[in-house]
């Protein structure tokens, strides 16, 4: 087996989940991450007891010859990191959103067929355990036609300063983490959104830790589908208690209710409270709901792992850069009717 050779731009959250999904596999060689200072970093290789290199200017890295680079980094830098990551004749796998718009994201795509690079998606909730069981169970049958649905996800909000600002996050709790519903209603579904319609709030307009919030911290949109099912999505970076997210779907033959979070896996009522529960929890005091396996419960070990067998096996992915661009125009016309407060058709280009 050829040993690929792998970085990581970026040091947050989302980093340890790739660095530590990359342990996993045999034949990898993390060459370094790159982060503008050393700490976390350093954080990633004490907790997951490896070594790499560490590269403060990340084109540093990109000179090492790599096979393919994780990019997890604020939505701003995607489209100039991708480009530059393509060129050097990495396979890029990049976090939601693909861009700060689908004209950034066209960009994106153009490099990608001229360097014969290829782009993956990292949506994880594609590959999180309990969405993967409920869309077998669809393509079973169990629902009929799907006709009505609701996505939801929420916390109290990001935890850097950058989601908050327009220049560098193109948008609020839509494209942060509508993203991720539409994503997976469109993969739950098996059809086209032609029509949106949304509503944003901002309900928090000065946070503590990170000054003037100058994005939506709150969405209500409906997805008009080409099948007939209307799915409404909610997003929410006001809601304290941690992390949750989940999906009703009704069909005319059944319903299905799916939650990786917030579920009766393991239920604990703590006086004083215990270690970690699920990301964004401020307490593990009263009631809480930890999440097993959290990195493996959202699906980020079997996303890179299905990367990493394309580009060993030259094939293609359905998660790739073209459906992050889909899924993307579909957040830019969501955008649109929050200020047109209209019923919008999604213009696929």
């Amino acid at each position: 087996m050829k040993e690929l050779k792998v970085g990581i731009i970026g040091s947050g959250f989302i980093a340890k989940h790739h660095a530590r999904a990359y342990t996993l596999l045999p034949g990898i060689e993390l060459v370094g991450i790159s982060a503008l200072h050393d700490t976390k970093p350093k954080k990633i290789m004490k907790e997951l007891n490896i070594e790499f290199g560490y590269y403060k200017n990340y084109k540093d890295l990109l000179k090492k010859d790599l096979d393919a680079v994780s990019i997890c980094l604020p939505n701003y830098l995607h489209k100039e990191v991708t480009i530059e990551s393509l060129n050097t004749g990495s396979h890029v796998i990049i976090e939601k959103p693909l861009a700060m718009n689908a004209e950034e994201g066209f960009e994106m795509i153009n490099a990608e067929k001229e360097t014969n690079r290829n782009i993956f998606y990292a949506e994880n909730n594609i590959f999180a355990p309990s969405f993967r069981k409920a869309k077998e169970i669809i393509e079973e049958g169990a629902l009929g036609k799907i006709y009505r649905g609701r996505g939801k996800e929420q916390h109290s909000g990001p935890h850097s300063e950058w989601f908050y600002k327009k220049a560098k996050a193109g948008g609020g709790a839509l494209i942060d983490l509508g993203i991720h519903d539409i994503a997976c209603l469109v993969w739950f579904i098996n059809a086209e959104v032609e029509k949106v319609f949304c509503q944003t709030s901002t309900m928090i307009p000065e946070r503590e830790d990170f000054g003037t919030c100058e994005v939506e911290d709150n969405t209500v949109g409906i997805l008009y589908f080409d099948n007939e099912a209307h799915v409404v999505i909610e997003e929410s970076w006001t809601a304290p208690g941690g992390y949750d997210m989940g999906f009703e779907l009704y069909g005319l033959k059944g319903q299905l209710n799916v939650s990786p979070t917030f579920s009766d896996l393991i239920k604990v009522y703590s006086k004083d409270g215990y270690g970690y529960a699920v990301e964004k929890a401020a307490s593990t005091q009263g009631w809480t709901y930890p999440v097993p396996a959290e990195s493996w419960s959202f699906g980020y070990p079997q996303e890179i792992k299905h990367f990493i067998e394309c580009i060993r096996d030259n094939k293609t992915s359905n998660i790739d850069g073209s459906f992050g661009l889909k899924i993307l125009q579909i957040v830019d016309t969501m955008y649109k009717s929050a200020d047109s407060e209209k019923v919008e058709k999604v213009e696929y280009l």
